[in-house]
């Protein structure tokens, strides 16, 4: 596997803008205001995230689209993101700096609805719970998990639910019973000695991707202005300091909340790029915020109530691996994650079989290597061939490491028989280690596809046997060919794409090549 290197840094941190008609405002200690159309300022140095901030009387975490990525993005050196660097953010703040601190997440935190995935939201919801979020708003990547799941996380207890995470979402109905309690539609969230009002609405744009108009998936999805006025009033009646809305749609109809319910100051978007710059999107008085995609960026909201020109400051904070130290905690999640992985076999499960277009059988390098010695040759000695292995120990030098030898979501490329975009196992692929040595590492078939037909003619052919035709040989070998430019531009990036390999670019491919050509 090639190891390549990524790490961006970029650091914002914004005063509100001037509302429109209004001059520019006094700058902070140590910041530099943002206005429209200016870049995000960049800084290459190592000062903890938010130095130059005073104590807020309230801050929150402001996250989303995490996309099933607990860690890192890839696999690859020096990536952004995870959650127990999170965890390191939250122990900065909230313990060293004694910040008042809770988060809010505007959903969509999965990539599919299989079993993995359940496992990863619960997964997820506990690294959310431990760090004191408030509120998930559900997207359509939670609502695809299905009614039945979603009401089996129910939080009947009122008192248990005012120390965990709540489900957030006015204007979704599980079952055709809005008195279900759950998700539950608004709540009051006490940071230090500020109350703060918090819903969440899941864009009627976004309604037939999840419960299109005459399916009965026991989910409704009602258009947000059924709801959000009887949902403000509820919540004016208890006097927040500010309303916040969690917003899972697009940034267009974010804009157009802002403008008819103007009672929220603050507006959490989905639907932004993946790495957004560091400033709001101010609508009248409303700013609406976006904080990425895959967990790489964590938007740090702060609140300051003795500053009636300007009560909040906003940040972007990256969470690289050299201010930021793992989070034991998560750590240990995500070991019982892997464990839970192992325990329900879930890389073995019938549920991600695929058959192969060619239907044809993967065989496996050692077939291979009797005909194709000296591709076989420089295979052995690449990092390809050590697929599997670098799952059980990891980048060198890293004691830290977690063995993922029974992750879905990793084998796909680490080893042979499986699709890796859609990370599904082929029928005839790598099962287990114990199952299919012969398919272990990252082998010659993933590229050229399994050659069970291409090597039982060529055997037949050294054997001479007499009703083989020239013609299937040929057709046969054809199938597993290959072209440089097809590596180039389909085969490589199936696995080498930009969240593991991120520098593995189409006019850098001769690069790579080079390490493994044959």
């Amino acid at each position: 596997m090639l190891v390549v290197v990524f790490c961006l840094t970029l650091s914002g941190c914004f005063d509100p803008p001037p509302q429109k008609g209004e001059g520019k405002g006094p700058e902070k200690s140590g910041t530099t205001p943002s206005l429209a159309g200016e870049k995000p300022t960049v800084s290459n140095d190592n000062k903890p995230p938010l130095s130059d901030w005073k104590k807020p009387a309230a801050a929150f975490l402001l996250t989303g689209e995490q996309h099933g990525y607990f860690e890192p993005c890839g696999c690859s050196l020096h990536q952004l993101g995870g959650m127990a660097r999170r965890g390191d953010l939250v122990r900065m703040l909230a313990k060293d700096r004694k910040w008042p601190l809770s988060g809010l997440d505007v959903g969509g935190t999965l990539k599919r609805s299989r079993r993995q995935d359940q496992i990863k939201f619960l997964l997820i919801f506990d690294a959310l719970k431990s760090m004191n979020y408030a509120g998930l708003a559900l997207g359509v990547e939670e609502l695809k998990l299905g009614a039945d799941f979603l009401l089996q996380q129910q939080i009947a207890d009122p008192e248990e639910l005012k120390k965990s995470v709540a489900l957030l979402s006015a204007n979704v109905v599980l079952f055709d019973q809005p008195d279900l309690g759950w998700p539950v539609p608004w709540r009051m969230v006490q940071v230090g000695d500020v109350k703060v009002g918090v819903t969440s609405v899941i864009g009627a744009r976004l309604r037939d991707q999840v419960a299109p108009v005459g399916n009965n998936f026991n989910i409704t999805i009602k258009d947000p202005a059924e709801v959000l006025p009887a949902v403000i009033e509820k919540m004016e009646a208890e006097k927040p300091a500010f309303m916040v809305l969690l917003s899972h749609g697009s940034e267009a109809e974010a804009k157009e909340l802002a403008e008819k319910y103007p009672q929220f100051k603050i507006i959490l978007t989905a639907g932004g790029p993946e790495e957004p710059e560091a400033k709001p999107i101010v609508v009248g008085k409303t700013w609406i915020l976006e904080a990425g995609q895959k967990g790489k960026r964590i938007g740090v909201l702060g609140y300051y109530p003795d500053d009636a020109e300007h009560p909040f400051r906003f940040d972007l904070v990256e969470l690289d691996d050299t201010r930021f130290k793992n989070d034991e905690h998560m750590r240990d999640l995500m070991r019982n994650y892997q464990q839970q992985l192992q325990d329900e076999s879930l890389a073995t499960s019938d549920e991600l079989l695929l058959r192969h277009p060619s239907g044809n059988t993967f065989v496996g390098v050692d077939k291979c290597a009797k005909c194709h010695e000296e591709a076989y040759t420089v295979w052995k000695g690449s990092k390809h061939a050590d697929g599997l292995e670098s799952l059980k120990v990891g980048h060198p030098g890293d004691k830290d490491w977690i063995v993922r030898i029974h992750d879905p979501e990793c084998l796909s490329c680490h080893v042979t028989g499986w699709e890796p975009q859609q990370m599904l196992r082929f029928e005839s692929g790598y099962i287990t280690e114990e199952k299919s040595k012969h398919l272990v590492g990252q082998q010659c078939e993933n590229c050229h596809g399994p050659g069970s037909k291409h090597t039982a003619l060529e055997e037949a052919l050294a054997a001479k046997a007499a009703d083989l035709k020239m013609d299937d040989v040929k057709a046969a070998r054809a199938s597993v060919s290959r072209t440089l430019e097809q590596a180039r531009t389909e085969l490589c990036i199936q696995c080498h794409d930009s969240d593991n390999s991120p520098k593995f670019k189409p006019d850098a491919f001769m690069e790579y090549w080079e390490k493994v050509k044959h």
